[in-house]
Formats: structure tokens, C-alpha cells, sequence
């Protein structure tokens, strides 16, 4: 009895520890121009507000993502092209554009098919494209030629669902296509003139459904997220979410969705949706890095102590060109990384992380201790309370006080004041909880107290 209770807690450590590396090992993609962002697959929370800057690339209209093997891939709607980054962000080259032979003329959805191509809705003749028309690449980017959709006006977003493709439609005669992998036509999943201009669509396997983000009103079927069934096409649930454009479900349940006012989280069950972002967006994708090699993790002394100005460059770990984050989370993530000439807070401690290739290491902490140069009459017996705080918080001295700071973990001042009394008040209740550090200084004499913020 007590083995197969402990045989069964080791089970549901073991399954809580690969969802955690799960979750790490993934992001989505939301294309918010010029950046790309980075959420996590499981609330949405950003962890990346610009982990690609395509502003150099002079973008018209980035719309669509994909993972391509250890490429990603960036359709631009008004640019007739596809741009092309590893998996780190680094820019690599472009598929099409806007030349004679570029193939790609007014591009929207794509998708890895069959793991072995990638098909491209297109819709004008330009560059030399098709027109109404599906082009397929290899995946490398060669062109393997088309088939038509005209008389169905144009494709708008693609998706493999195993074994066969769905293909949305816009206008009038909208709808959810299904396709073989030779393109040929296998059936509708959602029928004409049910709903009109269909962008982004995504499969709901635990529901056996489509979501669909829909641009546009027709008829009593206005705009916004429509889940359909995959097995007669019905409307299963809506959401009025305004003209929307990419659609994405969260593994929490809720589901992300964007249009031209930005991004939001829908919650199904009440229907209230939540913004995160204020910046227009185009559809979601998913970038999986689970097939990243671990680099090895940095070394060097757990604790280290510097003069005060010190910065991370400071620091000595092995090897010297690591990341830097103020959180273990953020570590993990990858994301927030702070500048080398950060000024290292007495007390605080930053996490270094190696990253190759976009690939990331276990992270080192490393605790720094500041020598502060005070003399015995120095001003060391400063008071502040209380601590923990919740907003306002007091602060008694023997003299007055030339300047009081208040720093984040990052080094950054979040709040200064001037010529204080001796006994005086600072409002934190604007801070964010967490951890910060007090700085007083006293005729070039200064004494830092460490202050939690609830």
C-alpha cells in the first residue's frame, strides 16, 4: 500500500516536472507590428514584447507564422514575401517579394503540410503568382508550383489537421474548406454564407471543433469568434469580440484572440474578455523549441562582492558572454534580460544564463555584496518601516536627508525625492510588489535598505 502511494507521488511529480519543461519549451507567436511577440502557451502572459524588431525590414503587413523546421517564417501581406529568422530571431534572407519572379503576390495564412511542404494562400497575380490560388514550397523555400481556388474568392488561413487541410475563405461566399494533401477538394466544413471573411481558424481537438476569427458581419451573423463542429458545421458557441483576425486557444482554457485594437483573453465560460496588449494584431502562431540542445550552464563564485558602481559586466562567470535576469523566472523564460551596464544593488541577486543557437542553460545565481565606503559616522542608523510595506512608508533619520531612491532589483530607479526632513513619508503604493532597495544618502554618505513591497 505505502509503495503504490509513493510509486503514485513520484508519478505525479514526474508529470508536473514535463509539463513545467512543456511549458517552457513553447511559446505563441503573436505578430503585433513591427515586433514579434512571445506569450506563454498557458495564460498568455508576455514574456516577450520584442523578440523580433522587423522595423529594418521595412514590414507592410506581417500576417502569418510559422515554425519551418529550425527556421521561422513571417508572411507580409503587402510585401509579397516571406521572412525568414532562425530560431533565435536572427534575420536569414526572404522568399519572394516584390519582383518578376517572386511567385507570392498578396499572401496571408501558411502551414507546415504533410511535414513536408508549406502551402501559402495567395490572392493577386503580381510577381508572377497565380492569383486565387494555393502556392507550395518545399522547405526550403523552393517553389513547387500551385493549385487554384478560384471561384471560391480568395483563401485567407491554412491549417493541417493530420491527414487532411482546412482552408478558410473571405466575402460572400466564406467558408471552411477541406482539402487532401494533393489539394484536392474533400468537402466543407462550415458552408457558404454562414459567416463572412474568415481569417485565422484553429482546431479545438478536446472539442472536436474549429475556432474561427471572423472580420466581418453578414446578415444576422455578426463578426467575431465562432466555434464551429467539425462534423456538421455547426455554430457551437460565440463570442462577440468585435473584426477579429487571429484566434488561438490558451491550455488554460481561455483563448487569445487579436484585431486592429490589439490582443485579448477571452474567458468562454463568462464570455469577459481581458486586453493585454494595445498594439493592432494580425494572427497567432506556436514556436516549439524542444528540439534545442541544453548549452552548458555558467560557472563561477555563487557569492561575489564589488565597490559600489559596480555593473554585471562586473561579474565574473564563465563563460563571459551570458545573459543576465533579474528573476529565476525570467531565467528560465529567457525574456527581460537586463543591459551589461545595469548597476548591481547591494544584496540583490541576478541570474546568468548561456544561450546558444536560442537555446537556453540552466541559470547560476549569483549574490552581490557592495562595499559602500561608509565611516564609522557614517548614517547607518537610518529607520524605515514598515517592512513588509503596502503603500506608504516612513522614514526616520538623525539629520536631514539630501536624496532618498528607491530601486528596483534591475538597478533602476523607480522613485527619487530631494531635501527630506528627518522625519518624512514616501508613497510606494503606485509599485508593483516585490522587492526593492532603499537609498539614502547624507553629505556623499549613503546607507541602502532592503524593502518589500506587498
Amino acid at each position: 500500500m505505502y509503495d503504490r502511494f509513493f510509486q503514485s507521488k513520484w508519478i505525479l511529480l514526474f508529470v508536473f516536472i514535463q509539463t513545467v519543461n512543456f511549458q517552457a519549451q513553447e511559446r505563441i507567436v503573436s505578430l503585433q507590428e513591427p515586433f514579434v511577440v512571445l506569450l506563454d502557451p498557458m495564460d498568455g502572459t508576455i514574456l516577450d514584447p520584442e523578440f523580433i524588431d522587423l522595423s529594418s525590414l521595412s514590414p507592410g503587413t506581417p500576417k502569418a507564422f510559422i515554425q519551418v523546421d529550425d527556421e521561422l517564417w513571417i508572411s507580409d501581406q503587402l510585401e509579397d514575401r516571406i521572412d525568414r529568422f532562425d530560431i533565435s530571431g536572427t534575420y536569414l534572407g526572404a522568399i519572394g517579394g516584390q519582383v518578376s519572379d517572386g511567385g507570392l503576390d498578396n499572401i496571408r495564412g501558411m502551414a507546415v503540410v504533410n511535414n513536408t511542404e508549406v502551402w501559402v494562400t495567395n490572392a493577386g497575380t503580381n510577381n508572377g503568382a497565380p492569383g486565387d490560388a494555393v502556392v507550395r514550397l518545399d522547405l526550403d523555400g523552393n517553389n513547387l508550383g500551385f493549385f487554384a481556388t478560384s471561384g471560391s474568392t480568395s483563401t485567407f488561413d491554412i491549417i493541417d489537421v493530420g491527414g487532411e487541410v482546412y482552408l478558410s475563405y473571405i466575402g460572400t461566399t466564406s467558408k471552411i474548406e477541406r482539402r487532401d494533401y494533393s489539394g484536392n477538394v474533400l468537402g466543407n466544413i462550415v458552408e457558404e454564407g454562414v459567416v463572412q471573411f474568415i481569417q485565422q481558424i484553429e482546431q479545438n481537438t478536446g472539442n472536436n471543433s474549429i475556432y474561427a476569427a471572423v472580420f466581418s458581419t453578414l446578415g444576422g451573423n455578426s463578426s467575431g469568434l465562432y466555434e464551429f463542429s467539425e462534423t456538421d458545421g455547426a455554430i457551437l458557441n460565440y463570442w462577440n469580440e468585435g473584426n477579429l483576425r487571429g484566434v488561438a486557444a490558451l491550455g488554460n482554457g481561455n483563448i487569445l484572440v487579436s484585431n486592429s485594437s490589439g490582443v485579448s483573453i477571452l474567458d468562454p465560460n463568462t464570455g469577459i474578455s481581458t486586453s493585454i496588449s494595445n498594439e493592432s494584431g494580425q494572427y497567432f502562431g506556436r514556436l516549439d523549441l524542444a528540439g534545442c540542445t541544453t548549452p552548458p550552464a555558467p560557472t563561477g563564485d555563487a557569492e561575489q562582492t564589488f565597490n559600489e558602481g559596480a555593473t554585471l559586466a562586473d561579474i565574473v562567470v564563465t563563460p563571459p558572454d551570458v545573459s543576465w535576469f533579474a528573476t529565476e523566472t525570467d531565467a528560465m523564460n529567457g525574456t527581460n534580460a537586463l543591459p551589461l551596464n545595469t548597476v548591481l544593488v547591494d544584496g540583490s541577486t541576478y541570474y546568468a544564463v548561456n544561450i546558444v543557437g536560442g537555446c537556453l542553460s540552466d541559470s547560476l545565481a549569483v549574490t552581490v555584496t557592495l562595499i559602500l565606503g561608509l565611516d564609522e559616522n557614517g548614517i547607518s542608523d537610518i529607520i524605515a518601516y514598515p517592512n513588509p510595506i503596502e503603500s506608504i512608508l516612513y522614514i526616520d533619520s538623525p539629520v536631514t536627508m539630501d536624496v532618498v531612491s528607491v530601486y528596483n532589483l534591475a538597478g533602476q530607479i523607480v522613485l527619487r525625492e530631494l531635501s527630506l526632513p528627518t522625519h518624512a513619508t514616501v508613497d510606494l503604493q503606485k509599485l508593483v510588489s516585490g522587492v526593492y532597495v532603499l537609498e539614502v544618502i547624507v553629505n556623499d554618505q549613503r546607507q541602502q535598505i532592503r524593502i518589500v513591497k506587498r
